[in-house]
């Protein structure tokens, strides 16, 4: 089988988030960035072993509560770890805000029962 290798002229995506706590409290801003583009969001649940989660995340810089709306939410069965890979990256535009609940209904603040890992590659 023939292999081709070739670099890139610039890395796609610079910053590397890791929440080992990710739970209904809200992380404002995780990137750091106003702009960019999420390329990979890495969902470690295995912890929770009967509890489903739902990482929620907002193109924002900060939220007030987790009523707030989400822009994006991604789904990681009990006690599994789920990876979503975006090609061709999601845009955020004012930041990225996180929480994590174990309820998919909008505004829902329920935790998970355990802590979530939560990982993002983001530009």
């Amino acid at each position: 089988m023939a292999i081709t290798r070739s670099t890139t002229a610039t890395a796609l995506a610079g910053t590397l988030v890791v929440d080992l706590v990710a739970n209904a409290g809200i992380e404002n801003n995780v990137t750091g960035n106003t702009s960019g583009r999420i390329y990979l969001v890495d969902i470690d649940n295995t912890a929770n072993t009967t509890d489903a989660v739902y990482l929620r995340i907002a193109d924002a810089a900060s939220i007030g509560s987790v009523a707030s709306d989400h822009t994006w939410m991604f789904y990681a069965p009990a006690g599994q770890r789920l990876s979503y890979a975006i090609q061709e990256g999601a845009l955020y535009a004012a930041g990225v805000t996180t929480w994590c609940t174990s309820n998919p209904a909008s505004g829902n603040g329920t935790a998970p029962t355990s802590s979530v890992v939560v990982r993002l590659v983001a530009s």
